[in-house]
């Protein structure tokens, strides 16, 4: 047997009195653990465990260089809007400045199926980067499911590698699509489906169609200030059971509705907007000037009918009872349509979300131009 040098004695040696140490710490911090532990009831002591445990794992992943980020208790862009912004941003200074992040759902109660569609597209975004990307399940049973059934956990934690590419596809329970160009045909097959669940006959939907392919083209048009179609769109969609309607959202991670108006040429149409709005309606606010976009003004101050056509044309499918509940949140503005509300954000989007949805007293007759 080869002699070991007094080199390689003295590593051992030093990695031998680190292992002791360590278990010297654990045991030292079990008999802690053990001794708050005393006369407390069972029950009381599980849940100390798992919060012990998950604390534990926090800590771990910390020291292993990741950015640990809390996800709010009500995750949903639409009733808890800048507490979840505020998570997304977070989220999304770490993907710039290329670094690993775990985000912590645990105490997550509830999750909104607009924000599934917003961590799906995290999730696919930094491991196709090849950056890093970890997470835990919600200790609320709806929320677990709910992320379960979009199927988010099953490519978290997926070793094999998510290829960076221009479509993808999540056919799970809640549904979810990316592209980065206008799919007809997959609108077609949504609005099939949707009305099948709702009506058990497929029926057209012509609110539906228009919103998606007025979303599809805005993204792929306006979503970048340098090129057409850089950006991916997502969208997911969920049948619910018991109230009998289907949810929608699509987000795009582009420069957003408002700041890509402040960017068009000298030679464009809309040059200069958002000024004569701002002075012929004495608009003040994003908010202001959201509204004004969504209602048609931006359009008729460059004396342009628009058919129907454009961001109005979502608002018009509203007005006229073609979808429901529409929430439109784009850079610092957001626009809900069935509350009249129209508000400036403290955390600002990067990029632009729609809600809205469909139910059995929606008016899904009616031919218009697609």
């Amino acid at each position: 047997m080869k002699k070991r040098s007094k080199h390689q004695l003295m590593i051992l040696r030093k990695l031998a009195l680190k292992s002791f140490k360590r278990k010297v710490r654990s045991k030292r911090q079990k008999k802690r653990w053990n001794k708050q532990l005393l006369g407390v009831p069972k029950q009381k002591q599980k849940q100390n465990s798992v919060r012990f445990n998950i604390q534990q794992r926090l800590k771990e992943f910390k020291n292993a260089g990741y950015k640990v980020l809390d996800a709010p208790k009500l995750f949903s862009l639409t009733e808890n809007t800048e507490k979840s912004l505020e998570f997304i941003g977070n989220v999304d200074n770490c993907f710039k400045k290329n670094k690993k992040v775990f985000v912590n759902l645990h105490n997550v109660e509830t999750i909104a199926h607009g924000s599934i569609v917003v961590l799906l597209s995290i999730l696919v975004k930094f491991k196709a980067h090849k950056i890093l990307f970890n997470g835990n399940y919600p200790k609320n049973k709806k929320a677990r499911n709910n992320l379960i059934k979009s199927g988010f956990f099953e490519y978290l934690f997926n070793e094999d590698e998510i290829q960076l590419k221009d479509e993808y596809s999540f056919e799970k329970d809640i549904r979810t699509h990316a592209n980065k160009k206008v799919a007809q045909d997959l609108s077609d097959k949504i609005i099939k489906r949707a009305s099948k669940f709702i009506w058990q006959e497929e029926r057209s939907c012509t609110g539906v169609q228009r919103v998606f392919i007025e979303l599809m083209q805005n993204s792929f048009n306006h979503a970048s200030s340098t090129k057409q179609g850089e950006h991916h769109w997502w969208t997911t969609v969920y049948y619910a059971e018991q109230s009998k309607k289907v949810c929608f959202a699509f987000i795009d991670y582009g420069i957003g509705i408002l700041e890509s108006l402040t960017r068009k040429e000298t030679s464009h149409k809309f040059f200069g907007i958002i000024q004569k709005i701002q002075k012929k309606f004495n608009s003040k606010s994003n908010a202001d000037m959201l509204k004004h976009l969504l209602d048609g003004d931006m359009h008729r101050t460059v004396k342009e009918y628009y058919r129907g056509k454009g961001l109005p044309g979502i608002f018009d499918a509203c007005k006229n009872n073609k979808i429901s509940n529409l929430v439109i949140i784009s850079n610092d503005a957001i626009a809900d349509y069935a509350n009249n509300k129209y508000e400036n954000l403290t955390h600002k989007l990067s990029g632009t979300f729609v809600y809205w949805e469909l139910n059995s007293n929606n008016d899904n007759k009616g031919v218009e131009e697609i």
